[in-house]
């Protein structure tokens, strides 16, 4: 009811239509947020991505396995940007405004309209959180972001072994070169800095794994990670990555490798509110 009250006052604005099916019918805690005017809340931007992700949720090539969620089919105005972020910042409690969803490809794609929203929003509140969820492509876009207002970041890494990052995320003119240089930038720039590290049992926690994650997070510190499950058939995954045989830790071993090495570090599963 919420959904379709807020939806009512506001029926040019398409972003909130897209998240009141991603409400409704997917259950996806970050739209919901939106209407409940509370916590981290979901603002996509983008129908264009820029990598091929062998597990994408947002679309698929194949009919015969659609994907979960339905990507947004358009590229919004400033406006309804606005017009989403600022009240959602200035009144709910722990108030984040998120770009890159599940239900988008990569907002960094969206430089010049990200630059615009992120300004206007800063214009009008100083409250909240703006965060944005990326695959570190375009560290140029994520260094503009950030002076225009951009408060934290969190950048998605499937394994920090290039053949293994390329096999999966398939990227298009960019490489973990990139992905590392944004992370560096998203530090010297003072951005909160997460890495979405999405983890597979048998291939996250082999040794080699291991000690190239440490090795990654020695060179591109970050202040938190989070483990998210990789959903995925086991099959279709472990057919499409190079593999080599080695001793397996253990999620609980990897995570203890992690806290013994980064201290200082938090290893979550969601954003956190600074």
């Amino acid at each position: 009811e919420r959904v379709l009250n807020i939806c009512s006052c506001s029926p040019e604005n398409r972003i909130l239509e897209h998240l009141a099916g991603c409400a409704l019918e997917y259950g996806c805690f970050t739209a919901q947020n939106i209407f409940y005017r509370r916590w981290e809340g979901g603002v996509p931007v983008s129908p264009a991505c820029n990598p091929r992700c062998l597990g994408c949720i947002s679309k698929q090539v194949s009919q015969c396995c659609p994907s979960p969620q339905e990507r947004i089919s358009f590229i919004p105005s400033v406006r309804e940007i606005v017009d989403i972020a600022v009240p959602h910042l200035a009144e709910a409690e722990d108030g984040i405004i998120s770009f890159g969803q599940g239900c988008e490809g990569e907002p960094t794609l969206m430089a010049d309209l990200l630059m615009r929203a992120v300004s206007t929003v800063r214009n009008q509140t100083d409250c909240g959180v703006i965060n944005i969820n990326t695959n570190g492509s375009r560290p140029d876009v994520i260094q503009r972001l950030a002076r225009a207002g951009l408060n934290s970041i969190r950048v998605s890494l499937i394994s920090p072994l290039p053949a293994i990052f390329n096999a999966y995320v398939r990227p298009r003119a960019y490489s973990l070169k990139q992905l590392k240089e944004t992370l560096h930038v998203a530090m010297e720039e003072g951005l909160t800095v997460s890495l979405n590290y999405l983890i597979f049992p048998g291939v996250s926690d082999r040794e080699e794994e291991v000690e190239a994650m440490v090795e990654f997070l020695c060179r591109q510190p970050v202040h938190l990670v989070q483990l998210r499950n990789l959903n995925i058939d086991p099959d279709v995954y472990l057919k499409s990555i190079p593999l080599r045989r080695g001793r397996l830790l253990g999620i609980r071993g990897l995570c203890a490798r992690l806290k013994a090495e980064f201290p200082h570090m938090i290893l979550g599963s969601f954003t956190h509110y600074q």
